[in-house]
């Protein structure tokens, strides 16, 4: 009988060897688990700070004036390094000319041709007062636009029309 005692002994302890075994290898096993899904989570976060960001520095270009869908908008996008604030973007991209000031070429030379035209134009009497186009729509004969015409200065001729002359 202690053989049989023996034997029941040896299989319980057994068992229970067997039990731990299994016990460790399901904590093993749930512990790689939590670990995967750890890792997982620190990929998922790892994402969405990047996503962040770069929603971030796109709505600050786009803050700054910035054309990110134009070609050159799109490397400068690319490139640009900087602080991350509207006026930290604006100030580099005015010196790449991206965005127009006073102080870019172009600007300039708009600018210098607006001046040209003014001042070529400024002594021309092309230039009727609304209240004279009033004056014509309102007049009750051809006679009284005449009057009208002559009183602006507008020379008046018969004969082929030519530039600065109404013909009758």
């Amino acid at each position: 009988m202690s053989n049989e005692n023996d034997d029941f002994e040896n299989e319980e302890l057994e068992l229970e060897q067997n039990s731990e075994q299994s016990g460790d290898t399901a904590l093993l096993r749930d512990l790689r688990k939590q670990a995967k899904d750890g890792k997982q989570a620190k990929r998922e976060a790892e994402l969405a700070k990047q996503e962040a960001d770069a929603a971030r520095r796109e709505l600050a270009l786009l803050k700054s004036g910035i054309d990110i869908n134009s070609p050159t908008g799109k490397l400068f996008a690319k490139s640009y390094e900087g602080e991350l604030t509207a006026e930290a973007i604006k100030a580099e991209a005015e010196q790449y000319g991206l965005i127009a000031t006073s102080e870019t070429q172009s600007v300039k030379e708009e600018l210098s041709a607006i001046d040209r035209v003014s001042n070529a134009s400024a002594g021309s009497q092309a230039f009727v007062a609304p209240s004279a186009l009033d004056d014509i729509r309102n007049a009750d004969s051809p006679e009284a636009v005449l009057a009208i015409v002559s009183k602006l200065g507008i020379p008046i001729s018969n004969e082929q029309p030519q530039s600065g002359f109404i013909r009758i």
